[in-house]
């Protein structure tokens, strides 16, 4: 377990709102602050307080099912170019040229084993 998720359970909050009461928490990508963002331990660990809401940028899948994803390359902020090493493709984003791997061109199926990671372009382990 990360220190710092020890840190965060065993320490009482002591940062209280004018009222005195708890601040709410609002989680974009689920706690990224301790876990990648967009992965199930960053949302489940931004769940377990009561207090808390959550929001993400959801992707759209070949099936049409909805994913929680910080970017819209998807080899930016997961595995998916291990899985599908020849799923490269090039689209036209808001008049842009992309290149890379796209959550429109998998089923939400042939997405099971893709883990959200945190590095240099989604630093903020599963799909969400």
């Amino acid at each position: 377990i990360h220190p710092l998720f020890l840190l965060a359970v065993l320490k009482p909050n002591t940062h209280l709102i004018v009222s005195g009461d708890a601040p709410a928490v609002i989680a974009k990508g689920g706690f990224s602050g301790l876990f990648p963002d967009s992965s199930d331990p960053a949302y489940s660990f931004a769940a377990s307080n009561q207090d808390s809401a959550q929001w993400c940028d959801v992707r759209l899948t070949k099936d049409g099912v909805g994913i929680c994803l910080p970017d819209i390359k998807m080899d930016n902020c997961t595995t998916i170019s291990d899985l599908f090493p020849k799923g490269k493709k090039t689209y036209r984003v808001n008049g842009v040229s992309m290149t890379g791997w796209f959550s429109v061109d998998y089923n939400s199926i042939d997405l099971t084993n893709v883990i959200v990671s945190a590095n240099a372009a989604c630093s903020s382990n599963v799909l969400s």
